[in-house]
């Protein structure tokens, strides 16, 4: 794997160079927060130490070498091993660090991240029970969307870049405060967005972009997550649906906005607290029991209001995070017991967390139906989910994410015939992007086209070389044809550009 440092240092490791000239206290205060250090090339990341370990559920053996100057992570298993050197660091640090591997034009994820509270390396959250964990797993501009401030994709690729991959690494100051051009024209109050001074779902939406993620996320016909603006709700882009929290023994690493909306805090305060009552991203340090005691301060007894008194360690302790490795997360619940159980307030079927416009209404729920049911193995969501989508589709004939969804579930049926002509309609609609041409094959192949299936999944190849799925449906069908040198030829093309050596 080759990176090219130069183009990646390009990036700027400020918030915003432009910014910085009349706010240079807001910039240095900025550059220590998790938000600012949410992504950085390894070069510029402080090196965690040397690591090994066995993951025990695949049996992978795990090394980690690591200096100033870079890293190297490898795998071996009985069948192949791997050896990649990550381009980027992804988190701040405050909880776990991951990596980011650059293949040529490509981001994958690695398997592995250190958890710095801990002090220990283990695979990465989504691994815990992989087979084969690998270099392999796309990272698309959606996922890098709330850890680095601008990535500069390949128009309809999955996780293809231009070169220098990142204009800027970190949060920058657009992401909160919006388009900055106008302010610098004309530097005056209003000319730029402060959100502090803004209301309801506007409001909300500006910390919700990152600090909300619910059970699926669904973007608008035509829209992606990444198009969400501030001074817009995030309705407007995609339409995030949430389930029933937890009992308060564990948490979800991204559930902030959740739990806080089901605090009487907030429940009691109507519109007043949000995000940025107690969190201000321009101060390094924040004294919370100060914001506690802003409100409350006129309530509590004499022992209460003792200046030793710590409200968020009692009232908003840190729980285990069930989706987030060896991570703990503060509690945004703010219990006024500690330690009572608490019950979700929300149903336990999705729901939109603010409701779209009408016109979505149904479709956005329908795919998230789909989306959490496939994920869960929930078939009567997935069911639910399918009628509605049914019912919707003559609404929006050129809806590609619908059309795809559709075709997943009749395939997943075993109806690859209906399957096939939902995929194509997808292909009218997107012509360039190859993974629906890998689509379109897994329904040829279950309709037993398997030769058409290969002319397929070797366009996609031309098109994205890298894309795992149709690589490895490929070589099964090559094989299952009975030409293995085709089959290994694949094979062995990919793993050569993925730093992958068999040893059987």
């Amino acid at each position: 794997m080759k990176v090219m440092l130069a183009l990646l240092l390009v990036a700027s490791l400020h918030a915003d160079p432009r910014c910085v000239t009349c706010h240079a206290k807001e910039d240095a205060a900025y550059a220590k927060t998790g938000m600012a250090r949410a992504l950085t090339p390894v070069s510029a990341s402080v090196a965690p130490p040397d690591g090994q370990f066995v993951h025990a559920f695949s049996g992978t053996k795990f090394v980690i070498h690591s200096n100033g100057a870079g890293m190297t992570q490898s795998l071996s298993r009985t069948d192949e091993s791997a050896r990649e050197s990550p381009a980027f660091v992804i988190g701040s640090g405050n909880h776990a660090l991951g990596y980011l591997v650059q293949m040529g034009d490509h981001l994958f994820q690695s398997p592995l991240a250190y958890y710095t509270v801990k002090k220990v390396w283990d695979v990465a959250p989504g691994y815990e029970m992989e087979r084969r964990p690998d270099f392999s797993r796309p990272v698309t501009s959606e996922c890098l969307f709330c850890h680095a401030g601008k990535t500069l994709p390949v128009a309809d690729s999955l996780n293809r870049y231009q070169p220098g991959v990142f204009s800027a690494y970190g949060i920058t100051c657009e992401r909160c405060h919006g388009d900055v051009s106008a302010h610098l024209k004309s530097p005056v109050p209003g000319s730029i967005l402060n959100p502090a001074k803004m209301a309801g779902a506007a409001r909300a939406s500006v910390c919700e972009q990152c600090h909300l993620t619910g059970e699926a996320r669904i973007p608008n016909p035509g829209k992606a997550i990444t198009d969400f603006k501030p001074g817009q709700a995030l309705e407007d882009s995609y339409t995030t649906y949430v389930a029933a929290q937890s009992n308060g023994q564990s948490i979800k690493v991204v559930s902030h906005a959740e739990q806080l909306a089901l605090s009487k805090c907030a429940v009691k305060s109507g519109d007043r607290l949000w995000c940025g009552t107690c969190h201000n991203p321009h101060e390094e340090k924040v004294d919370y029991r100060a914001r506690c005691l802003s409100c409350h301060a006129g309530t509590l007894d004499s022992a209460h209001a003792a200046p030793e008194r710590d409200c968020v360690g009692c009232h908003m302790p840190k729980l285990p995070a069930m989706d987030g490795g060896h991570t703990a997360f503060t509690n945004h619940r703010i219990l006024r017991v500690p330690g009572a159980e608490i019950a979700g307030a929300q149903a336990d079927t999705l729901t939109a967390w603010r409701e779209p416009d009408a016109l979505v209404r149904d479709r956005n729920l329908a795919l998230a139906l789909v989306t959490v049911g496939l994920e869960n193995g929930s078939s009567s969501e997935v069911i639910r989910g399918y009628k509605m989508m049914n019912r919707v589709a003559k609404d929006f004939p050129n809806d590609a994410a619908l059309y795809t969804t559709l075709g997943s579930v009749l395939l997943k049926a075993k109806e690859p015939g209906e399957a096939l002509k939902c995929f194509r309609r997808v292909i009218a609609l997107r012509p360039g992007y190859a993974p629906n041409y890998v689509n379109e094959a897994s329904a040829l192949a279950a309709s037993g086209q398997s030769a058409a299936a290969i002319g397929e999944l070797e366009k996609a190849r031309g098109m994205d070389s890298l894309l795992a799925q149709g690589v490895m449906l490929l070589s099964q069908l090559y094989r299952e044809a009975g030409e293995i040198g085709k089959a290994e030829a694949v094979m062995a093309d990919y793993e050569k550009a993925m730093g992958e050596v068999r040893t059987q």
